[in-house]
């Protein structure tokens, strides 16, 4: 840890929170730690549990580090050994107040120097022992099910939430320890809703449902939540329903990217899914140009992550997702097309850049902030646009550019449009229906 501290618990939060998007365990499914060193004959469901656990591990470290904590900071004055050992006691302790070890944890973390080897080997064991069975690192079959990757988004939220209030105030509380697991246990059940929920308009459905059945089984639950999520995915509760169980935002969209997770894995997504993706969108009061970024922010992730998403089974790229961003954008473009060109033709500089974009040319971060203020402009205007505002907006730009029906040359925007190049009426005007709506490649060739 070096540098001036955020001020703010909110700002600690919010720069975990961006940690773990850029990592991928907020999506369930971190990247790679190069410091795991595995035999390369080891099963893909011990392989996963070790990454899981590596990142359980580096979000409380991180959390430690954002928040200043004495065993974390360069300067604590410690002996470099004695700094390691106390890091150590302290990491485990947090990991086995989410295990059911509150009391032992507490203890652990408010003098993790004054507890012996043995006695942080044994509690290191209990909270293996507990992730193991949750996480089933034995069942390699069951890595690549979207359930078993949404419950690890949670063991990874839910450890976020519980390392930053502990080393916040440099104290482990077991009630926030119980809080956290009581608020993880209501994530789990949502999760396990809206995934029987989602299933119940896929093609495969019913076997994607005995697969999280068969997850729960194994995971040997405790009586209370086993009931509780075979109970849910049995009789999901309709999304209107569960909506009003999802208070935070930080919730919703979980919830949202977790249904995107499971309805693009491995194939393009099915109408039932697109039905219920944006059911869910819409309920939960997600607007489209918010959903296309997430979707964009979550695809652009795996595509930059493919070797620690082996254990989903996906391709390279993955299908589902340009067929659904393409629709929607084309749907945007084509409907406010002669709108969309007059005004790039007036905005010189987008002008400029879109072509430079189009030749070929990579946009520098200053380029791209100016491609991305403009184009909220263009928003305000044509608001379908607001697509590429969006969050994620700007993974859209080669989309757009390969939609415009005309040849990006600087030439093209500087040449004053002709009276000819007047845009149509407004569909549905007097004039249309007196003269007929231009057909789409009349329209192609008059702005070339």
């Amino acid at each position: 840890h070096e540098g001036a501290l955020p001020a703010a618990p909110a700002d600690r939060r919010r720069l975990l929170e961006e940690s773990l998007l850029e990592s991928g365990l907020a999506y369930g499914t971190g990247a790679t730690d190069p410091a795991i060193e595995l035999p390369p004959d080891v099963p893909p469901g011990a392989r996963a549990f070790a990454q899981l656990v590596a990142g359980l591990v580096w979000t409380c470290a991180q959390a430690g580090a954002l928040s200043g904590a004495p065993f974390f900071d360069a300067e604590s004055g410690l002996a470099p050994d004695e700094a390691v050992r106390a890091r150590r006691a302290q990491l485990v302790a947090l990991l086995a107040a989410g295990s059911g070890e509150e009391k032992a944890a507490a203890a652990l973390f408010r003098a993790p120097l004054s507890a012996t080897a043995g006695a942080v080997q044994r509690l290191a064991d209990k909270v293996a022992s507990r992730l193991s069975r949750r996480f089933l690192k034995g069942f390699g079959s069951f890595a690549g099910l979207p359930l078993l990757n949404g419950l690890c988004a949670i063991e990874v939220r839910t450890c976020a939430t519980l390392a930053l209030a502990t080393f916040g105030h440099n104290r482990l509380s077991p009630a926030a320890a119980h809080l956290a697991s009581a608020a993880a246990l209501v994530w789990r059940g949502l999760l396990v809703e809206l995934l029987a929920g989602l299933a119940a308009g896929q093609e495969h459905g019913k076997k994607a449902l005995k697969g999280y059945d068969q997850v729960i089984r194994s995971q040997r639950l405790p009586a209370r939540e086993a009931r509780l999520l075979r109970r849910g995915l049995n009789k999901p509760r309709p999304i209107e329903q569960l909506a009003d169980h999802m208070h935070s935002a930080a919730l919703r969209r979980f919830a949202l990217t977790q249904v995107l997770l499971a309805a693009l894995l491995d194939r393009p997504l099915e109408a039932g899914e697109l039905a219920f993706v944006e059911r869910v969108a819409a309920t939960l009061g997600v607007t489209a140009a918010e959903l296309t970024g997430l979707e964009a922010a979550v695809g652009d992730f795996y595509r930059k992550h493919t070797e620690a998403l082996a254990a989903l089974r996906r391709a390279e790229t993955p299908e589902g997702l340009p067929h659904a961003l393409t629709t929607r954008v084309q749907e945007a473009v084509l409907d406010n097309l002669d709108r969309m060109l007059q005004e790039i033709r007036e905005t010189g500089e987008l002008a400029e850049l879109l072509a430079k974009a189009a030749s070929g040319e990579r946009l520098n971060s200053v380029e791209k902030s100016k491609v991305r203020k403009q184009l909220i402009d263009l928003a305000k205007t044509i608001p379908a646009l607001a697509i590429f505002a969006a969050p994620g907006g700007m993974l859209l730009l080669p989309i757009l550019i390969k939609l415009l029906p005309f040849n990006l040359l600087p030439s093209s925007f500087v040449d004053q449009p002709s009276p000819q190049l007047a845009l149509p009426p407004p569909r549905g005007s007097a004039a249309e229906t007196k003269a007929g709506p231009p057909s789409h490649e009349g329209r192609k060739r008059s702005v070339s």
